[in-house]
């Protein structure tokens, strides 16, 4: 007679609670170098439901601590400091499409209370260099805008600007170790 043993696999929340750890710690090794991050990742997922199956999910998770800091090990652990492309795309597209959008909201608002102010009527603006018309009447308000050219560089040169700033890019050529 054989017998065979059948894993037991962990009630949801355990699993969910491994999951989001996983997630989490992904997140954190995001700009880890790509092929040594992700034979991390598959490490420690396999150690990591080892020791929950051993010890339970709550205790391996205590063990290992919390993933940010377990990625901040890794990453000190690099011959240089990387730069962290993520946070360069997040701070870029911040600076260049949401600062320029916030403020083209901004100065339209402020455009139609002025044409509120003086009675209503129409205004030919420019906005960066971009013709913009501004209606207020008693029944409708109406803004056309023609996005220019002039416009686009500013965001593009505000994006270029968050995304070096952001991914610290003078890491490429930093000597020494990773800090």
């Amino acid at each position: 007679m054989t017998t065979t043993t059948v894993p037991v696999r962990p009630p949801l929340a355990d699993r969910l609670r491994l999951r989001l750890w996983e997630l989490r710690f992904a997140a954190a090794m995001e700009d880890y170098p790509r092929r040594e991050g992700r034979q991390i990742r598959a490490d420690l997922r396999v150690a990591l439901r080892d020791d929950a199956a051993r010890v339970g999910t709550r205790a391996a998770l205590r063990e290992v601590g919390p993933p940010r800091r377990l990625a901040a090990r890794y990453f000190a652990e690099l011959d240089r400091p990387r730069p962290r492309w993520s946070t360069g795309a997040l701070v870029g597209t911040l600076l260049g499409v949401g600062l320029p959008l916030y403020l083209a909201l901004a100065w339209s608002f402020g455009a139609l209370d002025a044409l509120e102010a003086v009675g209503g009527g129409t205004a030919e603006l420019t906005w960066l260099g971009s013709p913009v018309t501004a209606t207020s009447t008693d029944g409708s308000v109406v803004l056309a805008w023609t996005v220019g050219w002039q416009a686009v560089a500013v965001a593009a040169v505000l994006a270029a600007v968050g995304f070096v700033l952001g991914a610290r890019v003078w890491r490429l050529w930093a000597g020494g170790p990773a800090a």
